[in-house]
């Protein structure tokens, strides 16, 4: 009876230390929106390009009346609620943005990167591409398998190419990334899926990752670049890098789009890409707490220190900013 006690309050106490280790390093805080009000990004109105922020990874970029839509997800089921019904777009984007979307860039498999995807499929343009890895194809091959959808399945090993959407407007390059450990060394999630799913993953352990990418994503006119962004959704391996680098001999950046869920672990990255790219502005994603349903207060991820970075960056001259999920911005 006494070993049976002790080892139920080990038991406990493992417990209440991992779920501490959680709330404090991996978890959010509130974010008081008045203390980084002076870095919100602004409207630039130069280009008559819309930015949308969706939280975590989600953007939606518009221009010309057609839009790239990034990592669609935005409605932070929560551990209790996720697999059930899903939070309408329409709630929080216009049904016209919406089916705008003629191109879709998927960073990897998580859910906090396409969990939404299957709510999207009825408003955008049935000969949209999706571009993501060949393992999220297949992850997702049960949301659009009789859709129209062009998939531009991607393999990490082969050397990539620039793809268009129909009309050329847009173009984005696939650039090889790898995931940060989410606690220590440790990441969650991993693997891959070789066959097409019929049915939707409901458990988050099913949102494999698949492999990682981020993407350098231009706006033409004419055949000409006039607009440039560079996505980080993770480290860039040593290929993407010199890709990066070729690709900005002729053109910088006008902004970089940077994952920043962990200051340690994305600084060096982040500085790597600012120095090759050169953009005006670096907007920060992913900074805020996806584990919470959509409808509690924002809070940023603890690690990433949010609020002091920002004044830290910017103290330094360096245009750093955040968006505030579902604002839009006129760059």
């Amino acid at each position: 009876m006494l070993k049976k006690t002790f080892k139920l309050l080990l038991l406990t106490i493992l417990v209440v230390l991992v779920f501490a280790i959680l709330k404090f390093t991996l978890l959010g805080k509130e974010l008081k929106t008045d203390s980084i009000a002076a870095y919100l990004t602004r409207s630039e109105n130069k280009k008559n390009i819309e930015l949308t922020f969706l939280g975590c990874a989600g953007f939606i970029i518009e221009y010309q009346q057609k839009s790239i839509l990034c990592d669609p997800y935005f409605s932070n089921p929560g551990l209790l609620d996720f697999g059930k019904k899903q939070v309408s777009w329409t709630n929080y984007v216009s049904e016209k943005k919406l089916a705008s979307v003629d191109l879709v860039t998927i960073s990897h498999g998580h859910y906090d990167h396409c969990y939404d995807i299957e709510g999207l499929g009825q408003f955008m343009n049935p000969e949209s591409k999706i571009i993501a890895d060949a393992s999220v194809q297949n992850q997702l091959n049960a949301i659009y398998k009789n859709k129209s959808f062009q998939k531009n399945a991607l393999n990490y090993e082969e050397k990539q190419d620039w793809i268009y959407n129909k009309d050329s407007l847009f173009r984005v390059f696939p650039l090889q990334s790898t995931h940060n450990p989410h606690i220590g060394k440790i990441e969650f999630l991993k693997g891959k899926y070789n066959e097409p799913l019929d049915e939707i993953p409901t458990k988050q352990w099913q949102w494999k990752k698949g492999e990682a990418y981020s993407y350098l994503i231009d706006i033409l006119q004419h055949d000409s670049v006039i607009y440039r962004m560079v996505l980080v959704n993770g480290t860039l391996t040593s290929k993407a890098i010199a890709a990066l680098k070729e690709h900005s001999e002729k053109r910088n950046s006008d902004v970089q789009l940077q994952i920043f869920w962990k200051e340690k672990l994305v600084t060096e990255n982040m500085n790597t890409v600012y120095n090759i790219t050169k953009p005006e502005q670096l907007i920060l994603h992913h900074w805020n707490n996806f584990f919470i349903p959509i409808n509690k207060p924002i809070q940023y991820f603890r690690d990433s220190h949010l609020p002091e970075v920002l004044k830290s960056y910017n103290e330094k001259k360096i245009p750093m900013s955040v968006m505030l999920p579902f604002t839009t911005v006129n760059l």
